[in-house]
Parts: structure tokens; sequence; C-alpha cells
């Protein structure tokens, strides 16, 4: 029980962590955006600083002590500069929070309630399988090794090689890095802090869409937040095959692969549709910053992200060329 409660610490600790990388990277941009978009973004910008620091560490075989130390004094370092040079902005996050709480009281209990349900589900029904061995493998191997991918997470012998696809792939090494820093279990951390923040991020993404599809006027809160329940719940509809995204979310919420189905895909398409709707240079950032973050969380969602922005992007582009050029004509 104790590791449990740990494991939610760590999950609302994280939440705010993600909350801070996000607002400063949104000070970076010269941009304003809501809680929601700064939380998602928070968490991309930390994988990709993550990746940035950790890749150097795997080169020069160093341990995991010294990644956990090096990687904790960065994030109390932006996160303490964050809450100094982003005060104002935090303090108005928090008021419009209080706000929106008091106004829609009964949309945001039966919110919460409905996605603590989702992450019991989540965390008590992962399913155990050859890739989340793997990931839990690579995550005690080096916990316990404190090398970084110097052992095979399946057999646990000495590997001679670094395999690039891999070693690209920091999710878990700081799955590991979180574990040395908070002295937990990896299976709990995996199957709890890993699971149920993926919930709460696809979630997030879809009520994102919900807002982008139903305006912003005084209702669109409401309606959004209906919008998102009713998404999330239809993931138990389509639970009948390994092969959707369902199925990963409620049974493997945990792996990469599961995120690059739920919030990368969902939060990839949020951005396409807001370049579509009004084309701006920080759209692209964003989706730059979502595209690296992915090669940092899984191999395979660089593809499905990637894939999506060319199918969504590219009609719109080209629409943009011809109108150009018919615009250029007509002046000449």
């Amino acid at each position: 029980m104790t590791a449990v409660i740990k494991a939610i610490g760590i999950l609302l600790l994280q939440i705010i962590i993600y909350y801070l990388f996000g607002t400063i990277f949104e000070l970076f941009c010269r941009k304003k955006h809501g809680v929601v978009f700064k939380e998602i973004s928070g968490f991309l910008v930390y994988q990709v600083l993550f990746q940035i620091c950790a890749l150097p560490m795997i080169k020069a075989d160093q341990t995991l002590a010294r990644l956990a130390v090096l990687w904790g004094v960065i994030v109390i370092t932006c996160c303490i500069g964050t809450a100094i040079f982003c005060r104002e902005r935090i303090a108005e996050d928090i008021a419009m929070i209080i706000k929106a709480f008091f106004r829609h009281k009964v949309w945001f209990l039966l919110m919460g309630c409905f996605l603590f349900a989702m992450c019991y589900y989540v965390s008590i029904n992962g399913e155990m399988n050859d890739d989340s061995t793997y990931y839990i493998g690579l995550i005690n191997t080096t916990l316990t090794s404190g090398r970084l991918y110097k052992f095979n997470a399946y057999t646990g012998e000495q590997v001679h090689s670094l395999y690039l696809r891999r070693a690209l792939v920091t999710f878990d090494i700081n799955t590991a890095v979180a574990c040395q820093i908070y002295h937990i279990h990896p299976l709990v951390i995996t199957r709890i802090t890993r699971a149920s923040l993926n919930v709460i991020l696809s979630a997030g993404s879809v009520y994102l869409l919900g807002r982008t599809f139903l305006g912003k006027g005084k209702e669109a809160f409401w309606k959004a937040g209906v919008f998102t329940c009713l998404a999330m719940a239809c993931n138990f509809l389509f639970d009948n095959t390994i092969y959707t995204s369902a199925a990963f979310l409620l049974h493997r919420a945990y792996e990469g692969k599961a995120y690059a189905g739920n919030v990368l895909i969902l939060f990839t398409i949020y951005l396409c549709i807001e370049e579509i709707r009004k084309s701006d240079k920080w759209n692209y950032i964003y989706l730059a910053v979502t595209l690296w973050a992915c090669i940092a969380i899984s191999s395979t969602a660089i593809l499905v992200t990637g894939a999506a922005c060319v199918v969504l992007l590219t009609p719109a582009l080209l629409q943009r060329m011809i109108k150009h050029r018919k615009q250029g004509k007509n002046y000449d």
C-alpha cells in the first residue's frame, strides 16, 4: 500500500514538473496557451531534454547514478527558474483553475472520478507480453546494474555493441532514473505512474480537440469535458483486438507504443488542425518538438506521428501554394 501511495505521489509531482516545463517553453515561444496544452507540451519538452542529457552519458558509458544526479539538478534548476521568471503566468493559471472549478464543480468531480476509474483500470489490467517484458526488464537491469544499455533486457547478459534504434529511445532510461531518485520498484512505477500518466495526457489531448471542434464560447468548457469523457469511454468499445490504440491504452498503457497511439498522435492531430485553420510558425515549432519527443519515447511513435503530419498538412500546404501562385498571376 505504501508503494501505491508513493507511485500516486510521484504521478502528481511529475504532472507539476511537466506543467512548469510547458510554462517555460511557452515563455520561450512568446505564446499563451491553456493549462492542458502546457501540461502536454511540457511532457514533450521534458522527454526531449532528457534525451539530450542521456545520449552523451550513454555514449560515454557513464553510470545511472551520475545521470540521475545530473538530471535531478537540471529539473530542479528549470523548476525553480520557471517559478521565478513565470510567477505571473503561474498565478494566472492557478486563479483560472480555481474560478473554473467553482463554476463547473460537478463537471470537475465527474471528470475526476472518470479519470480515476480509468487510471485504476489500466493499472490493474496491464498485460505482460514480450514487449512489456523487454521494457520492464530494461529498466530493472539498468537499475540493478547501474549501467546504461549494457545488458540484454531479456537474458541479463552483457551486450558488446549499442543498438542505435534502441539507444535513441530514452523513455525507459528516464523511468530507471526516476526509480533511482524516488527509490521505487520498476513494476510499480510503470504499472501505476506511467500508465496513469498516459490516460491523463490522452484525455488532455482529446479535450484540446474538443475545444477546437466545439468553439470558444462559455459552454465550450463543459461541452469539451463531455466530449472527452465520451471519447475516452469509447476505448472500451474497441477493446476487442490487440491492434487498436484502445487495447494499448487499456492494457499496455505504460509502453511507448501506447503513448504513440494515444496522446502523441492525438496531440499531433490537434497541432495540425490548428495549423490548417491559421498558419503560425510556432505550430511548426511545437510539431518539431513533438516529433523529436516521439523519437525519445518510442521508435514506432515517430512513424505514426510523422505519417499523420504528412497526411494532414500536405493538402493544406499545396492549397496555400496554389493560392499564392494564383495571387501572383493576378498581380502580374
